[in-house]
């Protein structure tokens, strides 16, 4: 067979291949009711994705035989978009005491740092670092001394006008927050 014949052979079974091939493809989204005497015209959508970004907080305490506790604080952009916002992150203690451990009957809570950040983009982290000594510190408590006091540390990140988060704008706002807790011996308590 001649090598331009068989060229066009070649290229009109590619024609009519994709001539079928286009037709099935246009028959699934134009589809009319035969009974109905105006065909009806359905239009299938594409999806619409948002790249949401998603911030989350760790947390890390590391004690001395003093009381001094180093609170080390990572946020990361976790999700798959930019984060754009005014925020804040803080690094919060609150204390309580045996045997209920309730934070709110103490009343005592401090916020020992403050960043404000607006932008963090997809896969970044910054730290927020401080330490905290604590006060008519007796010991930590383990299985020979007893503790009659525990502080809480807690690393969260907010809106900085205090809303809450709205669709797309953190994709996972649980993960916002991380907390620790210490337990110890109270001299004073």
């Amino acid at each position: 067979m001649n090598p331009s014949k068989l060229f066009r052979t070649l290229f009109m079974l590619c024609g009519i291949v994709l001539l079928m091939a286009h037709e099935t493809v246009h028959a699934d989204y134009y589809t009319a009711d035969p009974t109905a005497s105006t065909p009806k015209l359905v239009v299938k959508k594409n999806p619409v994705y948002t790249l949401c970004p998603d911030l989350k907080a760790n947390l890390t305490l590391t004690k001395s035989s003093n009381g001094l506790v180093t609170i080390s604080g990572t946020v990361t952009n976790v999700g798959v978009g930019n984060y754009n916002m005014a925020s804040v992150a803080e690094v919060i203690m609150n204390l309580a005491y045996a045997p209920q451990y309730s934070c709110v009957q103490t009343g005592v809570s401090d916020i020992l740092k403050t960043m404000t950040f607006s932008t963090l983009k997809r896969g970044a982290s910054f730290t927020v670092n401080t330490a905290y000594q604590i006060p008519d510190f007796g010991g930590w408590a383990s299985e020979s001394v007893q503790g009659n006091a525990k502080r809480y540390f807690t690393l969260r990140v907010i809106k900085q006008d205090m809303t809450s988060y709205q669709s797309g704008e953190d994709c996972n706002p649980e993960n916002n927050s991380a907390l620790k807790e210490v337990a110890y011996r109270d001299l004073m308590h």
